[in-house]
């Protein structure tokens, strides 16, 4: 579920970011699937990081007798 939000914030925030930067860039037609391949990008990259990151399960257990 985490990586779906993820997914849906960074498209909402690449599409942001392609619509200024064709608005800067003389306006013309806004190329849509430019934004969707670098949200993805973006989605798998924060996968890929999650997985690296997280610590190994260790199974020690102390005892206090």
């Amino acid at each position: 579920m985490k990586y779906l939000i993820s997914f849906i914030w960074a498209l909402m925030l690449t599409q942001m970011v392609n619509f200024v930067i064709n608005s800067l860039g003389g306006g013309g037609p806004l190329n849509v699937w430019s934004g969707v391949l670098l949200a993805v990008i973006v989605t798998l990259t924060i996968f890929v990081l999650d997985a690296m990151l997280k610590p190994e399960d260790t199974e020690e257990v102390q005892h206090n007798h």
